[in-house]
């Protein structure tokens, strides 16, 4: 019998969240660890990631209003589930 082995889970602090009123759509920022490659791979070495703000949207089973929106803990405790976070680019300033 073969080795069961779970997802790895990404690691995430929350930054905020929102919604809309009686949508049933949550937003969420947080910092994801190894959200972004920060060092390229090389002959000897592999590509080093780091943390990034990043965001990403839940669809909620009702409508979110004062009274069935989830506390920032709650929200805390989901993240660790969520896969498919974007990076939120910096703001580029010109020269």
């Amino acid at each position: 019998m073969g080795v069961v082995r779970r997802p790895t889970m990404a690691q995430a602090q929350l930054v905020q969240f929102n919604y809309k009123r009686g949508s049933d759509v949550l937003h969420i920022q947080a910092v994801v660890e190894d959200a972004i490659q920060v060092l390229p791979a090389t002959m000897f070495d592999p590509p080093e990631f780091g943390s990034a703000l990043c965001e990403t949207a839940l669809l909620w089973n009702e409508p979110l209003t004062p009274d069935t929106v989830p506390t920032a803990e709650q929200v805390q405790q989901m993240l660790p589930w969520i896969d498919d976070w974007c990076v939120i680019p910096p703001i580029d300033f010109d020269d």
